[in-house]
């Protein structure tokens, strides 16, 4: 069965989700760190989930040859995201008053959106 690269981009965004969401609860509301560190580290575990299922599954570049320039790229794009994310974050928890668990979402779709066509440029198989 051939999954379509969008599929599986989506469906690899979705895991790397799962794994932000559950660890900002875990690190906001089981050790109580404040929301907007708790919110950089699950970015953290979010971006290391997501390069190797968006590298190796989504786009199937399996090559090893130049996996620290993509790394590199790939970090680029993910703090600048990480920057959308906590001023997204802050604006609309500190601002708005949503609730922070409904803003993430909000702020990890609009990122999510962007970030699909500079990944499909970073992991491109020659």
């Amino acid at each position: 069965m051939n999954i379509p690269v969008i599929a599986k981009y989506i469906f690899s965004g979705v895991i790397a989700s799962i794994v932000m969401f559950c660890s900002l609860a875990f690190f906001r509301e089981v050790l109580g760190i404040w929301y907007l560190y708790s919110s950089t580290l699950a970015f953290v575990l979010s971006f290391i989930t997501s390069f190797l299922l968006q590298k190796f599954w989504t786009f199937g570049n399996i090559e090893g040859s130049n996996i620290h320039k993509q790394l590199l790229l790939f970090l680029i794009v993910s703090l600048i995201n990480l920057g959308i994310n906590g001023l997204g974050m802050f604006i609309l928890v500190d601002y708005l008053g949503v609730w922070y668990l409904i803003a993430q979402f909000f702020v990890t779709a609009s990122i999510a959106g962007w970030s699909f066509f500079l990944y499909r440029v970073i992991f491109k198989n020659k």
